[in-house]
């Protein structure tokens, strides 16, 4: 469908819109329909990406990316090598435009800084990797720099669940709740969590750690 689209429409932003809806409703469908799973989306500020941004989110399991890109069509991935060259899924994110992170976020900034011109925000984990004990792990600077470079705005998303519903070293499905909170937008040149990017890359691991580690504990009770 992806090809399809690219040869009758190579150049149409509202075809590729439509593109992005139809993926973002199928996202929504499988979300509702993960065996054994429940999942919950909390949205306190009611942020509906009408404005772009940069989202970040902690990584626990191959269900993260079908968590977050059922939040808005007008969300745009940050991909590993493996799934930007993949035959079965490169013809479509090619055409939805996302990147790999490999090629590093300051190689793609004119592409990213595009998007956002065009009023799609980008989905960018910091941690780069899945964690095995879903704890956060260390966080990359790269989508603070961008963040900072492009002036965009901060959008937290915080998962808690995907990891123990499908763990990073294992292929089954286990019974369990997914919650996916979208935390408050944090505008661009706000300076409560540092002054400058790698200060932010820092304190935002710490509100990850804090946020989670509260979520866990209210679980254990």
């Amino acid at each position: 469908m992806a090809l399809f689209y690219r040869l009758v429409w190579p150049h149409d932003d509202q075809r590729k819109l439509q593109f992005h809806v139809l993926i973002w409703r199928y996202f929504r469908w499988c979300a509702r329909h993960i065996p054994g799973a429940k999942v919950i989306v909390k949205n306190a500020s009611n942020e509906d990406f009408s404005k772009p941004a940069v989202i970040i989110c902690n990584h626990q399991s191959h269900l993260d990316l079908l968590c977050t890109l059922m939040l808005s069509p007008r969300i745009v991935a940050m991909t590993n090598q493996w799934v930007w060259n993949f035959p079965l899924y490169a013809p479509i994110i090619h055409y939805l435009e996302y990147y790999p992170a490999a090629d590093g976020l300051e190689a793609n900034e004119p592409k990213i800084a595009s998007l956002l011109k065009r009023g799609y925000s980008v989905l960018i984990f910091p941690e780069g990797t899945r964690s095995a004990t879903c704890e956060v792990l260390r966080f990359h600077r790269g989508a603070f720099y961008l963040a900072e470079r492009i002036g965009a705005d901060i959008v937290p998303v915080f998962l808690d669940g995907p990891g123990r519903v499908l763990p990073k070293n294992d292929f089954c499905l286990q019974p369990g709740t997914i919650t996916v909170e979208v935390g408050e937008r944090v505008k661009a040149g706000d300076t409560s969590l540092g002054e400058t990017y790698q200060e932010r890359t820092s304190a935002w691991r710490q509100v990850y750690k804090q946020k989670l580690e509260k979520k866990q504990i209210s679980a254990s009770i």
